[in-house]
């Protein structure tokens, strides 16, 4: 074998060696790059779902609350307000 097609095979090698080198950690880090935006589109999703459920958590206490002070209890054993308003009317 001729010293300069030896020479030429190894640089041939090593240039392939190096490509391959390149190609594979330029594809790691897109793998790499791709897997954080993934977890990071997870995260909004998590965070719209719990923004959604606090929204609807105080909806549903503002309605209950509305609901519970909207008409004063009436108790049998007890005056009822047409009563009490008479009563302070007396004062």
């Amino acid at each position: 074998m001729n010293p300069k097609m030896i020479l030429a095979a190894l640089t041939l090698a090593a240039g392939a060696g190096a490509f391959g080198y390149q190609r594979g950690k330029s594809d790691c880090i897109a793998a790499h790059q791709a897997r954080e935006l993934k977890l990071i589109e997870d995260g909004r999703k998590l965070d719209a779902a719990r923004i959604e459920v606090e929204r609807e958590r105080y909806t549903l206490s503002r309605q209950l609350e509305e609901k519970a002070y909207a008409d004063p209890v009436d108790v049998p054993q007890c005056f009822g307000p047409e009563r009490v308003l008479r009563l302070n009317d007396l004062r």
